[in-house]
């Protein structure tokens, strides 16, 4: 017979209801779902962002919990007036998880139809086609929706590059008139010196030398022509006026030669007063040669004296840096020590930090050990009532044959009732055996165990109680035994402590038929099932 399962209730929220708003981030977030009240913060009365709880297990927006932990200690819970002190504050990761899983609408909503949940929201918003995004050009502040962005950047983008059809650059559109009116060289542009052509921009310069409305000088300038006329004048001038400019040349040259004449008698000139100036130089040689020697000498006795002048001045440098070096150290020194003293309180005060903060993490330790010593008792009795069976009946499945068989240790199923208000009771097993059946056979008994109605149940225990090795095989061949409670035993009698003494099968089935049956299988993947049926009949519900 399987064992009754034991069902359990869940909570269902309200969608009907008016879903609440949530400003984060300069949006408005909608949740699919009411909030519900462990979500909301007693301060402010929005949802609570990262949240904290304080030691009176209610859960606060960090910027609320810290205001109240900013009035010097003496804040209280606006639920219940108790003190909120800052070391039982701790971050609630469970709440954050439970916060980030609720499901909302899109913030770009009606337009974006979707929803999904917090956690969720910002990969949404990357890709969302509804999305208010600013245009990628570095220069453009034109904002647009994700989906026509695109279209932006290609047509309507003032910043978007374009080809010059003259020079075939790229530059952004806003800047493409400028860029055709005043620097572009392939646009053609009117000279300056009111010439009927249009010239690139790049080719000015060298239409400007041939320009024939430039104004220029007659190419026989030099020989003493003076016309100055527009370039095409000019070029008529010179073809018509050549015999006029032959005649200014021959001119030019007769006054060269007349005086390349007066050059060449200045010259013999200035040759006769060169051979007397020889003369006298020479004879001033012989002199400085005299006075070459004296001067040796001199310049031998300076040199020694510019040696010993050196090695003064090398000594004087040598004492200055010296004398220097000396008055550079002692600041250093001094601002060395200055230094030191500050690292010196710098080091006490981190310290005394390291004090407080050691007590803090010692009070926080502390308060996290009783928060994990009730979650195991309430993760026990939770597992107690989830197995627990009311009707006297109990199917105990037994895991690790092989291990558990060779350690010989003792194992005890989970307690079960005769009735809800009934007698407790609990099944013991030796898979190595016990007594007279250690080595041999497998031991199966029945513990009376005390209970919270004990004082309105008849003693001593009269019920029959039948144990069971099921047969997993499927044909039903399973293996029972039975036995009558004996009155007069203590095993039987109310129990005066946690469990009376176990009593029952010393060889309840040896392990030859155990692992090796002719017609049943007990043993499969290392699990073997064994059901106690407790006989109620005659019992009466309180």
């Amino acid at each position: 017979m399987a064992a009754e399962e034991n069902e359990s209730s869940g909570l269902s929220r309200q969608n009907s209801e008016a879903s609440r708003s949530w400003d984060l981030d300069s949006r408005t977030l909608r949740f699919v779902s009411r909030l519900e009240q462990q979500f909301i913060c007693p301060s402010c009365g929005g949802i609570v962002l990262n949240p904290h709880q304080t030691g009176c297990g209610h859960i606060f927006c960090a910027q609320c919990v810290k205001a109240y932990t900013e009035n010097g200690g003496s804040s209280k819970c606006p639920l219940d007036s108790i003190p909120i002190k800052p070391e039982e504050i701790f971050q609630d990761n469970c709440c954050k998880r439970e916060l980030l899983n609720l499901e909302v609408f899109c913030t770009n909503a009606p337009e974006c139809t979707q929803r999904f949940s917090l956690c969720n929201l910002q990969d949404h918003l990357k890709a969302c086609p509804h999305e208010r995004v600013r245009c990628s050009h570095s220069d453009c502040s034109d904002i647009v929706l994700r989906k026509n962005l695109l279209e932006h950047q290609r047509n309507a983008c003032s910043y978007r590059l374009e080809t010059c059809h003259y020079c075939r650059q790229n530059f952004p559109v806003s800047q493409m008139m400028g860029h055709q009116k005043s620097s572009c060289p392939d646009v053609e542009v009117p000279c300056s010196n009111n010439c009927t052509q249009m010239i690139k921009r790049h080719q000015l310069q060298a239409h400007a030398d041939e320009c024939l409305e430039v104004e220029t000088d007659c190419v026989y300038k030099n020989y003493g022509c003076t016309v100055r006329d527009k370039r095409g004048k000019v070029q008529v001038h010179e073809n018509t006026e050549f015999s006029a400019h032959v005649r200014l040349v021959l001119e030019s040259n007769t006054k060269l030669e007349k005086q390349m004449e007066q050059l060449q008698q200045d010259m013999l000139v200035q040759q006769g007063v060169l051979k007397d100036k020889s003369l006298v130089v020479s004879s001033l040689d012989r002199d400085v040669s005299l006075c070459d020697n004296t001067l040796t000498t001199l310049q031998r006795s300076v040199e020694e004296q510019r040696v010993r002048i050196c090695s003064v001045q090398r000594e004087l440098r040598d004492l200055r840096v010296l004398g220097s070096e000396l008055k550079e150290e002692l600041p250093r020194l001094q601002a060395s020590l200055d230094s030191l003293r500050q690292q010196v309180a710098v080091t006490e005060s981190l310290r005394e930090h390291l004090g407080a903060l050691e007590q803090t993490c010692e009070r926080h330790t502390r308060l996290l050990d009783i928060h994990v010593e009730q979650l195991q008792c309430n993760e026990q009795r939770l597992r107690q009532l989830e197995s627990s069976s009311y009707d006297g009946k109990l199917i105990w499945k037994v895991r690790d044959y092989w291990h558990r068989k060779e350690s010989g240790a003792a194992l005890s199923s989970s307690p079960f009732y005769t009735s809800r208000s009934g007698y407790k009771l609990s099944v013991r097993a030796y898979l190595g055996g016990d007594g007279s059946g250690r080595g041999s056979h497998m031991s199966l008994y029945i513990t009376i165990m005390r209970g919270d109605f004990d004082s309105f149940l008849p003693w001593p225990f009269r019920q029959n109680i039948t144990l069971t090795l099921l047969d997993q095989s499927g044909t039903r061949n399973h293996m029972s035994h039975t036995f009558i409670p004996d009155v007069n035993s203590d095993s039987f009698h109310r129990p005066t402590s946690d469990a009376n003494v176990a009593t029952g099968f010393t060889r309840f089935i040896s392990h030859c038929d155990l692992e090796n049956p002719r017609n049943a299988v007990f043993v499969r993947d290392e699990t073997l099932f064994i059901k106690v049926k407790v006989d109620t009949s005659g019992l009466e519900e309180l």
